[in-house]
């Protein structure tokens, strides 16, 4: 299933990211005010003609307020290396677009309360250097077995909504790939699961789900 991404700033965690959105079958679009920018992500379109690169100054309110938002608009992510500029991005985008989510890139943690402040959802590296240093630290024996089988897997999050296959329906009933598995269930109400065979998907639902690397599109496809 097919949605659409809007991605704001950033230059070379845009290109990941849009990359990784268009692996997927997502639809992107990609917008910032540095041509420079723009000339990074260019090289995605001769693969990908599902991107679309828009040279445009992300605060214009006149722009925000005319975009064509019609479309089922998955997330608008704003991801630039600078706090203001992702800030003042998000606030305007809650003024006009209330319902869709509004991802931003955070990059000192003590600008995060801000962006809290007006509900939008973060993204603080250092926070999760901090988690992965602490897990390095803590949980050594475990980080040596994952290391070797680091380029076959993958770790995905999935939110479950009402017209996905997987809604309403038994974990036992999810036609899954083999070598693939759901490992934790987050509810709505923030309660956390690790699923058994009887235990039901339910629409707002986040599921974690190993799998390995070419079975990934097959994953997504059993469950949305």
């Amino acid at each position: 299933m097919s949605r659409t991404f809007y991605i704001i700033e950033g230059s070379g965690l845009a290109y990941s990211l849009a990359k990784k959105l268009l692996l997927l079958g997502n639809r992107v679009f990609y917008v910032s005010d540095k041509k420079s920018n723009l000339e990074i992500l260019d090289g995605l379109k001769i693969n990908f003609s599902s991107l679309e690169l828009i040279h445009q100054d992300p605060t214009d309110i006149c722009w925000i307020e005319n975009l064509d938002l019609d479309r089922k608009v998955e997330a608008m992510i704003i991801i630039s290396e600078d706090d203001a500029l992702n800030f003042v991005v998000s606030w305007l985008l809650k003024q006009f677009f209330k319902e869709i989510k509004v991802i931003a890139l955070v990059n000192s943690p003590e600008d995060e309360i801000m962006f809290q402040s007006i509900e939008v959802e973060t993204i603080v590296p250092i926070r999760w250097m901090e988690k992965l240093i602490e897990s390095s630290l803590i949980y050594e024996d475990v980080t040596d077995f994952f290391n070797p089988y680091v380029d076959k897997l993958s770790i995905l999050e999935i939110s479950i909504e009402s017209k996905d296959k997987a809604n309403c329906k038994k974990l036992k009933d999810v036609n899954l790939p083999q070598n693939s598995i759901i490992g934790v269930l987050i509810r709505k109400n923030g309660e956390i699961l690790v699923p058994h065979g009887e235990t039901v998907i339910l629409s707002g639902d986040k599921l974690i789900v190993l799998s390995l690397k070419d079975k990934v599109d097959e994953v997504v496809n059993a469950l949305k």
